[in-house]
C-alpha cells in the first residue's frame, strides 16, 4: 500500500469530511479456493481521517474523479449464497437462488464438452459471478467494458502472468435476466461459448485472429446442438441468399455489438467449421494453438499455420470459406 500523490483529492476529501484527509492505495490479493490456482489482485483507494482521536477509513471512493475506483467485488453488494459443483463455483444473492442452480447446472454440462474438443490440459473449474444489478455487473465485468444489460454472459481475467503465462482471476459473469429470455438451446450454446474463452485463454494471444478466437467458441458452442447450419447461421444465411457474401474474413470491428456482429460471429463459426471438416476437429485445435504459440505477427502466424495443416494460405483458405458460405446458406 501506499500514498497516493493526488493532493487535490486529498483537499476535496478533507473538505467532504471536514477534517485532514489522506487516501492510501491498497492492493488487495485473494483467491477463490479450488477455482483459482493462483491469487489475483485489485486496487482500492481508501480515505483516512482521524475520528474522535482514532484513524478510520471514511471512502473508498477518494480517487474516482480521476480514474481511481476502488475495486469492488461480488460481496460488496449484499449477502452471498454459493452453488458448488464438481466443476463449478457459483456466487450471486439470495434473490436469484435459483438462478444460481441453473447456471451451475449449464457449467456442469458445458465443461465437459468443452473438454471434449479442446481437451483435459485447463483447470475445468469456473468460477462464476451471477449480479443482482446494472451497476453490480457493470462492477464486475470491468468500467471500461462495453458490457450491457442484453448480454446473457461474458468470460474474462484479470491478466497474464508474463513469466509462466498463467491467467489468473478468470471469472464466468452471467447475466440472469438477458440468460433468462433465451431458449434452452441458447442457453447452452451461450454458456458454452464463454466457458471455452476460459479454457483457451492460456493458449490465446495477440497473435490469435479475432475470427478463429470467436469462431472456435462458436464451434465448441454448437456441437451437437441439433441446429442445422442455415438455422444457427440464420443472419448469414439471408445475407448470402440476397447476394451478399462477406469479400474477407471477420475483422475485430466486426464484432462489436449491434451492427454486423451476429453474421461475424456466424461466419466465424463456418470457417472454423470448415477447418475441422476438411482436417478434421484435431487440426482445428491445432491450428488454434499454433497460432496462439507463434512468436511472428498475427497475419503471418495465421498463414503458416494454414499452410502447415491446411496446405494453403490465408487468401486461398479465404476464397475456399467464401464458397463454403455459399454451398452452406445458399440453399
Amino acid at each position: 500500500e501506499s500514498r497516493t500523490d493526488f493532493h487535490e483529492a486529498e483537499v476535496r476529501a478533507s473538505q467532504r469530511f471536514g477534517t485532514a484527509a489522506i487516501i492510501v492505495q491498497v492492493s488487495l490479493r485473494y483467491r477463490l479456493r479450488a477455482v483459482d490456482r493462483v491469487p489475483t489482485s485489485h486496487d482500492l483507494w481508501w480515505t483516512f481521517v482521524r475520528h474522535d482521536g482514532r484513524v478510520v477509513i471514511s471512502a473508498d471512493d477518494g480517487l474516482g474523479y480521476a480514474g481511481g475506483n476502488s475495486w469492488q467485488g461480488p460481496w460488496d453488494f449484499g449477502r452471498l449464497i454459493l452453488e458448488r459443483g464438481p466443476h463449478s463455483l457459483v456466487l450471486g444473492h439470495p434473490d436469484h437462488a435459483t438462478a444460481l442452480q441453473q447456471v451451475r447446472d449449464a457449467v456442469e454440462a458445458a465443461a465437459p464438452a468443452v473438454s471434449a474438443v479442446w481437451g483435459t490440459n485447463w483447470s475445468q473449474d469456473v468460477a462464476v459471478i451471477v449480479p443482482s444489478s446494472a451497476t453490480e455487473l457493470t462492477a464486475q465485468a470491468g468500467r471500461s467494458s462495453d458490457v450491457t444489460l442484453q448480454l446473457a454472459a461474458l468470460a474474462l481475467s484479470d491478466g497474464r502472468d508474463p513469466l509462466t503465462g498463467t491467467i489468473y482471476g478468470q471469472r464466468l459473469i452471467v447475466n440472469p435476466d438477458a440468460l433468462a429470455r433465451l431458449s434452452a438451446v441458447g442457453r447452452q450454446i451461450v454458456i458454452r461459448h464463454e466457458v471455452t474463452h476460459i479454457a483457451d485463454a492460456a493458449a490465446t494471444t495477440d497473435a490469435s485472429p479475432q475470427w478463429l478466437v470467436e469462431g472456435f467458441a462458436e464451434y465448441v458452442a454448437n456441437q451437437n446442438t441439433g441446429q442445422p447450419v442455415r438455422v444457427a447461421a440464420s443472419e448469414l444465411a439471408a445475407d448470402v441468399r440476397r447476394g451478399r457474401v462477406p469479400a474477407a474474413l471477420p475483422a475485430p470491428g466486426d464484432f462489436a455489438t449491434g451492427g454486423q456482429a451476429a453474421q461475424a460471429y456466424e461466419g466465424a463459426w463456418l470457417a472454423c467449421r470448415l477447418v475441422a471438416q476438411r482436417a478434421g476437429q484435431a487440426a482445428l485445435v491445432q491450428l488454434y494453438r499454433s497460432v496462439g504459440a507463434s512468436s511472428q505477427d498475427a497475419s503471418t502466424a495465421l498463414d503458416d499455420a494454414l499452410r502447415r495443416i491446411l496446405h494453403e494460405g490465408t487468401a486461398q483458405f479465404t476464397r475456399q470459406w467464401r464458397a463454403y458460405l455459399i454451398a452452406q446458406l445458399r440453399r
